[in-house]
Parts: C-alpha cells; sequence; structure tokens
C-alpha cells in the first residue's frame, strides 16, 4: 500500500492508495533505447538428464553459477493490474537495461535471501519466491505462493527456498513463512498499524520497524533466534532506536541495523546493538537525493541500494559497517519507463543479500 506522497503522508489507510511523488529529474547516465516495462512471464526451466542415484533437493534442481544470480531487483507499484518487478545488473553504472522483468502485483517491496532467491510481497495476493538463475531466457523460476491474510509490504530471508522467511502486511503484524504454504504469526509487542517494516539476520534474528501502538512514535522490534529456527523470541522493543519517520530497514553482515527515515528528502541511519536489546547510532541522519521508502545492503557490505521515487530511478551508495552510508556513486533507470507519480518504482534489493 502506498501510504507516502511527495508531503511525507503519514496518515494510516486501510487500502491501496495512488502515490503522489513529483517526477524528477532523469539520471544523468541515461542512455537511449532502454527496455519497455511490459511484464514478461518466464518460468521455464530446461530439461536435464540427471546422472543415475543423483539426489534433487524438492526446489533447486541446480545450483546457478555465480553471475547468474547477483544483482540488483526493482518493481513497480501499481494499485490495479500488473506491478512487473525487474532484475538488473548488480554493477550497472553503465545504465544498462534490465537483465530480465516479470510480473507482480502491487508491489511495494522486495526482499532477497543469501543463496539470491528473490522474495516478492504481491500486495493483497500473497507471497512469492523465485529461485536464480535470472537471465533474459528465464527471470527466476516461481518456487511458490503463499496466501498471507492482509496486504505484504516488505520480507526478508536466510533461506527462503528451504527455510523460513519474515514477512509484514500494513496492518502491522508480522509473519513468519515457509514454503509451500505456511504462514504464522509472530507475538506482538507494541507495534500499531501500517507499513511495517523487516530485517533477518545470518544468526536468525528478527527485527521489525513500524509505529507504536498510539502511533505517536517508530519502534524497532527484535525477535531472537537462531539460524536454524529464526523468529523464535517473543519480541521486545529495542531501546536507543529514535527515526523522523518509518521506513525501509535492512541489517548488514556485522548485526548493524541501516534504517531509512521517510521524507522529502528522506533520510538514513545506522545502528548497532539491537540484537542485545539496546541500539546505538554509528551513523547520524544522513540526507539523501529524494524520497525513498527501502533500501538494502549488498553482499559485499560495499554497497547500500535504495529506490528513488522522486527521481524515479534506483540510486548506489558506497557503505560501510563502520561508518555507514556514505555517498551516492551512481543512479540508473535504464527501463523503468513505467516508473512515475502514480507508479513509483520504489524497491530496491541486492541479490544476495549481505548476510552470506
Amino acid at each position: 500500500m502506498r501510504l507516502f506522497t511527495a508531503a511525507l503522508c503519514t496518515t494510516v489507510a486501510a487500502a491501496f492508495l495512488a502515490a503522489c511523488s513529483g517526477n524528477g529529474t532523469s539520471p544523468s547516465s541515461m542512455t537511449p533505447g532502454g527496455a519497455g516495462v511490459t511484464p514478461q512471464s518466464r518460468h521455464g526451466v530446461a530439461t536435464m538428464i540427471l546422472p543415475k542415484g543423483f539426489k534433487v533437493n524438492p526446489y533447486h534442481l541446480y545450483k546457478a553459477p555465480a553471475s547468474a544470480v547477483k544483482g540488483i531487483a526493482t518493481a513497480q507499484f501499481a494499485a490495479t493490474g500488473t506491478s512487473p518487478w525487474y532484475v538488473y545488473p548488480k554493477n550497472n553504472a553503465a545504465n544498462g537495461p534490465e537483465v530480465c522483468s516479470n510480473a507482480g502485483s502491487g508491489i511495494n517491496g522486495v526482499g532477497a535471501d543469501s543463496q539470491g532467491d528473490l522474495i516478492v510481497p504481491n500486495g493483497l495476493s500473497g507471497i512469492s519466491v523465485y529461485a536464480p538463475p535470472f537471465t533474459a531466457s528465464s527471470c527466476g523460476t516461481l518456487l511458490g505462493t503463499i496466501p498471507v491474510t492482509g496486504q505484504v509490504e516488505d520480507a526478508a530471508a536466510i533461506n527462503a527456498a528451504t527455510g523460513p522467511f519474515l514477512t509484514a502486511t500494513n496492518s502491522g503484524v508480522a509473519y513468519l513463512c515457509q514454503l509451500p504454504s505456511t504462514c504464522t504469526a509472530l507475538p506482538s509487542a507494541g507495534q500499531g498499524g501500517s507499513f511495517t517494516q523487516v530485517a533477518m539476520d545470518k544468526n536468525g534474528n528478527c527485527y521489525t520497524e513500524g509505529y507504536n501502538a498510539n502511533f505517536s512514535g517508530q519502534i524497532l522490534v527484535v525477535y531472537s533466534g537462531t539460524s536454524a529456527a529464526p523468529c523464535t523470541g517473543s519480541g521486545f522493543v529495542a531501546s536507543g532506536f529514535t527515526q523522523a519517520s518509518i521506513g525501509g530497514i535492512d541489517v548488514d553482515n556485522a548485526g548493524n541495523i541501516v534504517a531509512i527515515s521517510l521524507g522529502v528528502p528522506s533520510s538514513v541511519s545506522t545502528w548497532k546493538g539491537c540484537a542485545t536489546g539496546t541500539c546505538t547510532p554509528i551513523q547520524a541522519s544522513t540526507a539523501l537525493t529524494g524520497e525513498s521508502v527501502y533500501g538494502h545492503v549488498g553482499k559485499q557490505q560495499q554497497r547500500w541500494v535504495t529506490g528513488d521515487v522522486t527521481n524515479n530511478d534506483v540510486e548506489v551508495y558506497s557503505y560501510s559497517p563502520a561508518t555507514g552510508v556514505g555517498k551516492m556513486l551512481y543512479n540508473f533507470n535504464n527501463g523503468m519507463t513505467g516508473c512515475g507519480s502514480f507508479t513509483p518504482c520504489e524497491a530496491a534489493a541486492y541479490m544476495p543479500n549481505s548476510q552470506k
């Protein structure tokens, strides 16, 4: 659900709302002739002859080459009809076109796991998991779609193909789901409603960020866990976490929380120690170039990516666990011609995530 506007709307809504972010300038690196945004379904997998005695994982039939796994995913939000999602090269400073695109519905944010699987929250139609490779001939293999009560907004996992993954709805309820069909609501720990953000670290600790019960401020709720059994704790509110507004969160390989605060422009900050109950700022709030909703750290922890709904592009920043998000390195928008005021491309995630 689009709850945010160029005027930083904070009113909670119960149904899809059209975004009203203004159109901005295109990236200076934009090249002509970009691919269109017509969604394409490419779920076919080539027939394979397996050697005698070969054991098959029920989800992954083969190990995709590293070149086919690495990338940046984004998605175009649409309140009705199709919301295409796109996969771009991991390094796209030349503003090249997407590698491939696929069809979704009502997508706000997307998540990726440490294996390069992509988790797509499809608004009111459930949450889907796609396995690599993501290529022009096969834009991921659909592993399954799980219906979720409410409108799913965000997702995170260690390995979504074989283990549980975390998602949340615009009503402020977090769920732990697992293919092929299981979803269980996590205990409430003082969350209010609307646009809860999620993250999961490699140790199985889970994080949700959203409004408190009376909508007077933002809180970060931590569910302790292990890599084999994520999010098993009852949940507690981490102290010290203060944001001017809600926004997307992620966790780097060192366990630091990277959080966006919505605004025009939005800002980003980095926190350490949240898993143990007390968040300490690493990075003071730093302004971004426009209005951003979601952002994610890359595997090598040297990049952070976000979708800018003011300028209708994806922006890549430098990143360090010691100092947080640095300067913007480049932006791209080739093929994102459908992104605009009422159909923003706000999702941005590295595939794989930072947790491996």
